[in-house]
């Protein structure tokens, strides 16, 4: 199936609205000293993306389907809404762990550490999640993440944004029996 310019161009537009929105969201928790591993700004990424998918999906629906959307061009167009916004997020991740914060790396490892202990495991077992840790924590990890991260859960608000914002054209060819 391949996907109209206008909806790709609808969907990189909201995509890096969703994007920039979040590259704020993460500047604020982090320029406020706040834990960046809370549940906070993750709970506000989500509730950005659903924003940003349904803004767009509406969006096309209206002004490029004439008021009609089929669940699968409305699950398509918000999964490329949160890829496109995925992938700014996560170059904007890369630049953040690699030259602003160099030291967060290190500071979530302890954290997560820190966690695993008051859980009760054995020093062998943080030591090996540790490890495994650090190997997913390069630049190229966190990206790759980030976008496969993204288009996960874009699959999931689409499935349930689509279900509400679809609205299918009666066909008259079609037998109601």
């Amino acid at each position: 199936m391949e996907t109209p310019r206008s909806q790709t161009k609808l969907a990189m537009n909201y995509g890096a609205f969703y994007g920039l929105s979040t590259i704020i969201v993460m500047l604020v928790f982090y320029f406020a000293g706040s834990n960046m591993q809370s549940k906070w700004p993750q709970w506000i990424g989500y509730l950005l993306l659903i924003t940003f998918m349904v803004l767009g999906i509406k969006s096309f629906r209206d002004e490029e389907g004439g008021g009609f959307i089929s669940f699968g061009r409305s699950l398509g167009t918000g999964i490329l809404i949160s890829i496109f916004g995925s992938i700014i997020t996560g170059a904007f991740t890369v630049v953040l762990f690699t030259f602003i914060a160099p030291d967060m790396t290190q500071r979530i490892l302890e954290m997560t550490q820190q966690n695993l202990t008051e859980q009760g495991m054995s020093e062998e077992q943080i030591n090996m999640s540790i490890e495994w840790a650090r190997k997913f924590m390069t630049p190229m990890w966190l990206f790759v993440f980030s976008v496969v991260g993204g288009a996960f859960m874009g699959l999931l608000f689409g499935l349930f944004i689509s279900i509400f914002l679809r609205r299918e054209q009666n066909n008259p060819f079609q037998s109601n029996a």
